[in-house]
């Protein structure tokens, strides 16, 4: 009788017969597909920072409807987290394409496919650059936005009788 490491052997023997055999069968139905010839996805003759310098360059109106703040602001907040060094230049992406591929995110609700195709970038480099701008939220939100104070009302719910008693202690 055999031995249970011989029976294990064995086994595994057939099994790789049987995998050179599929093998063997598989390679020719995959090999035109193989040697197909790749076409470049991001073709585009504006790529992402030529973009972006277009919209903040150009008509007034076009960078509020592309990014949703006038080119102003856009360039006052690109200088900021370049100056406090919350977001840097890269060797393919400078920190304006990153804030205008967030922002045209944003303003857009668009997905990581209309992001690739606008911005000419990849997935990859896409995803990590939402991140970055993403990690940076906190910092900007610690920094520029002050709670309001509980016990204070504003006067426009004070002084209107619709709202006021909705905001009124009871004892």
């Amino acid at each position: 009788m055999a031995s249970w490491e011989e029976l294990a052997r064995n086994f595994l023997l057939e099994e790789e017969e049987e995998d050179e055999e599929l093998f063997f069968v598989l390679l020719p139905a995959v090999m035109p597909f193989l040697d197909e010839e790749k076409t470049p996805e991001h073709t585009s003759s504006l790529p992402g920072a030529k973009k972006v310098k277009e919209i903040i360059e150009g008509h007034e109106n076009w960078c509020k409807e592309e990014f949703r703040m006038e080119a102003e602001i856009f360039r006052t907040i690109a200088n900021f987290l370049r100056a406090e060094n919350l977001l840097r230049d890269t060797r393919g992406m400078k920190i304006e394409e990153q804030l205008g591929l967030f922002m045209f995110m944003l303003s857009h609700n668009v997905s990581t496919e209309r992001l690739k195709k606008e911005f000419q970038h990849s997935g990859a480099t896409v995803h990590r650059k939402i991140y970055d701008v993403f990690n940076i939220i906190p910092t900007l939100t610690q920094k520029f936005i002050r709670l309001p104070n509980p016990s204070h009302t504003h006067m426009k719910i004070t002084c209107d009788p619709r709202f006021m008693p909705f905001f009124q202690w009871y004892q």
